[in-house]
C-alpha cells in the first residue's frame, strides 16, 4: 500500500463523511435562509390574536356560564 493510497483511506474517508454529515445538517439552511422576524427588523404583518378556541368568539355574548371554576380547571 503506498502512502497516496494510506492517506486516501485513514484522511479521505473521514473528511468524505464529515462533509456529508455537514451538509446534510446544514445544507438547506446555507441555500435558503428562512424568513423569519429578526430583531430590529421591521415588522410588515398585520396584527393577529391567538385566540385557542375560535367558535367560542362565535357564538352568541350571553351572561350565563356553565364554568365552575377552582382547582379542577374546568372554567
Amino acid at each position: 500500500m503506498s502512502i497516496v493510497q494510506t492517506l486516501l483511506v485513514f484522511v479521505g474517508i473521514p473528511v468524505l463523511v464529515f462533509l456529508l454529515l455537514a451538509a446534510a445538517v446544514f445544507g438547506k439552511s446555507m441555500v435558503r435562509q428562512p424568513n423569519r422576524y429578526r430583531p430590529g427588523k421591521a415588522w410588515d404583518y398585520a396584527p393577529r390574536w391567538y385566540v385557542a378556541h375560535p367558535e367560542v368568539l362565535k357564538g352568541p355574548a350571553t351572561g350565563s356560564s356553565t364554568a365552575q371554576g377552582g382547582a379542577s380547571g374546568e372554567w
